[in-house]
């Protein structure tokens, strides 16, 4: 009977220690098995800058020109009733493909022209007495390599009549990254 019990123990324990040999093993192939993931270079990728900068490229030519706009009507707002002024919805003219971030423009404009405290911003086109009027496009030129973005900004007063027009372009730079300035 003794034995018995010795080879019984003696069996158990050879299998506990054939158990505990594997579990490294198993441990081992579970890490070599986890996915690889293979990505391209950024150089490999199509109008991953170009896209990518363009939120800060229209802050850049929108702050420009409506500081433009700011300098040249200082007449109309001196006075001592600010004037109501309304910013239009953005326009895109052209058919030729404008970089994503186009809708941060409007809100660019208003935050510099509310900061300036020259016109009152107003949220209906009725009650204002000045309309801003802005349009954007792309533009290629023949003998210029690269594209160019016109940033276009008309004050237009009750009658329709133009006040003034503002226009400022940024170039896209000719470098690895494809930036815009």
């Amino acid at each position: 009977m003794k034995k018995i019990f010795f080879i019984l123990a003696l069996s158990s324990l050879a299998g506990c220690t054939a158990a505990w040999q594997n579990e490294p093993k198993q441990a081992d192939t579970e890490q070599k098995t986890y996915p690889r993931f293979v990505t391209e270079t950024p150089y490999g990728l199509s109008n991953l800058y170009e896209e990518t900068s363009a939120p800060q490229m229209y802050s850049v030519i929108a702050a420009r020109v409506t500081n433009k706009m700011l300098d040249q009507t200082t007449e109309i707002y001196e006075k001592n009733i600010k004037p109501k002024l309304y910013v239009r919805q953005i326009k895109k003219a052209g058919i030729e493909h404008i970089p994503d971030g186009f809708y941060h423009i409007r809100q660019v404009t208003k935050d510099i022209i509310s900061g300036s405290k020259t016109y009152t911003l107003v949220n209906t086109q009725e009650d204002a007495d000045y309309w801003l009027d802005i349009t954007v496009s792309k533009i290629s030129i023949n003998d210029i390599p690269g594209n160019l973005l016109q940033y276009k900004m008309l004050l237009l007063d009750k009658s329709n009549n133009e006040v003034g027009n503002w226009t400022e372009t940024i170039r896209q730079v000719q470098n690895d990254d494809r930036s815009w300035w």
